[in-house]
């Protein structure tokens, strides 16, 4: 049992028995120290029952208790203890021989005699003043009082209590599945954080463990019933050559509730020669389809250029993208030119521009106007803002084309493919 500071957060206990490399035998110290635990050093003798009362046992916020903690067993001669809380003050009785760590922490400072075999410690406690619960923990050791070692025992137990409030029991719930340890109960005003108002699981470690859980060929209890893997169908199970956990629809096939060693209980592997190749695997660039979605190198070659200049690259070395030619910037809601700008010269897409998208005749034209027409041929803005000229694309409905330079590079690439047919919608 190694040595601990007095005021170590570690749990355990009480009439502490210390032992270093130089001691072939440890020896009982007088006064307590809170160490991990006692168990290891005091041997030989029956574990002591332990028990907490608490007096009243629904205090008010604020309300100061009496708590009594009895250490009996049959070997118990004297007894030692650690009292840990992590709410309230806690504060000595006079004549326990016992002594304040801190507000939370208290100890033997002298080993109690017992009387018919039970050492009892009385302590004081004062709740927070805002309703809630509680927790004390004790760490006890019922001793022959023969100034060592053996023949000792050594026990834990803890009690719980709400205070401002009647309290309702909560279990710890470590694993977040809704479904507390029962061996972890507490009592609180509400749901305190990681806890479940059920305590029913049976691994409060295995988030895929607890009771109504689906039950699966993995040789445990997943659904907390006492059984294993029951109730299972008998299913077509495949070949998994490379041992990844994906098998092959070409190869061996068996038929089991679980599948034997070598199997797989799917036949989704692309390549069931590879480890590294199977449906979810991550992609790298290697001219392979890791992941068997049926596309290569998806999302992880180089791509280099802005805007319709945007290219990826044909291999997997660095420095082998070679972007675009930028070609002249029309109003197509494009970055023609590879600036990282759209439709960005001054009159591109307004009344009387330059763009090849204006519609009622060609832009700059004279001849006698027609109705609803202006001078220059281009319709005249009508009333209720519609748009006048130039590039007008969906006007009562807004034009997406602002939103396209914050699209990706990739994004572009196949924009470039639509290039000639967003030309000719712009002519007409």
């Amino acid at each position: 049992m190694r040595r601990t500071s007095l005021h170590s957060p570690v749990f355990p206990v009480g009439l502490a028995l210390l032992t270093t490399l130089a001691a072939a035998q440890a020896h009982a110290r007088r006064n307590g120290t809170p160490v991990e635990g006692c168990n290891g050093c005091h041997t030989g003798g029956a574990a002591p029952s332990i028990t907490i009362d608490v007096s009243p046992k629904n205090p008010a916020a604020g309300e100061t208790v009496t708590l009594q903690v009895a250490i009996a067993g049959t070997n118990a001669s004297v007894g030692g203890l650690y009292l840990l809380t992590g709410k309230g003050k806690l504060a000595t009785i006079a004549g326990q021989g016992t002594k304040l760590l801190d507000d939370h922490q208290l100890v033997h400072d002298a080993p109690k005699r017992a009387s018919g075999g039970v050492v009892r410690f009385d302590a004081r406690w004062t709740a927070p003043p805002t309703p809630g619960g509680v927790l004390f923990k004790v760490w006890a050791i019922a001793g022959n009082g023969d100034n060592g070692s053996r023949g000792d025992g050594a026990a834990s137990t803890t009690a719980a209590l709400a205070y401002g409030c009647a309290g309702e029991t909560y279990y710890l719930d470590r694993d977040g599945d809704g479904h507390g340890d029962p061996g972890e109960p507490t009592i609180d005003c509400s749901l305190p954080p990681d806890h479940a108002v059920l305590g029913d699981d049976c691994d409060d470690y295995n988030v895929s463990i607890h009771p109504g859980a689906p039950e699966v060929c993995n040789g445990r209890d997943d659904n907390c019933n006492g059984e294993i893997d029951e109730n299972l169908e008998v299913r077509t199970h495949y070949e998994d050559a490379d041992g990844d956990g994906y098998g092959s629809f070409f190869g061996a096939t068996v038929q089991a509730k679980c599948p034997p060693e070598g199997f797989a209980p799917n036949s989704t592997d692309c390549n069931d020669r590879d480890a590294n190749v199977h449906p979810g695997a991550p992609e790298v660039c290697n001219l392979v389809d890791d992941d068997c979605d049926d596309r290569v190198d998806e999302g992880v070659r180089e791509v280099c250029g802005v805007g319709m200049c945007a290219r990826e690259a044909i291999t997997c070395s660095p420095g082998s993208c070679t972007p675009g030619e930028p070609m002249p910037e029309i109003c197509n809601g494009l970055d023609d030119d590879c600036d990282g700008e759209v439709d960005e010269d001054p009159g591109l897409c307004g009344p009387g521009g330059s763009g090849s998208a204006s519609s009622g005749g060609t832009s700059g034209s004279s001849g006698a106007a027609g109705p609803g027409s202006s001078g220059s041929g281009a319709p005249e803005e009508e009333e209720g803002g519609g748009q006048s000229g130039g590039c007008a694309i969906d006007p009562e409905g807004g034009s997406p084309w602002p939103l396209l330079p914050l699209l990706s590079p990739l994004a572009f690439l196949a924009l470039r493919r639509l290039r000639p047919e967003i030309k000719r919608l712009g002519k007409h």
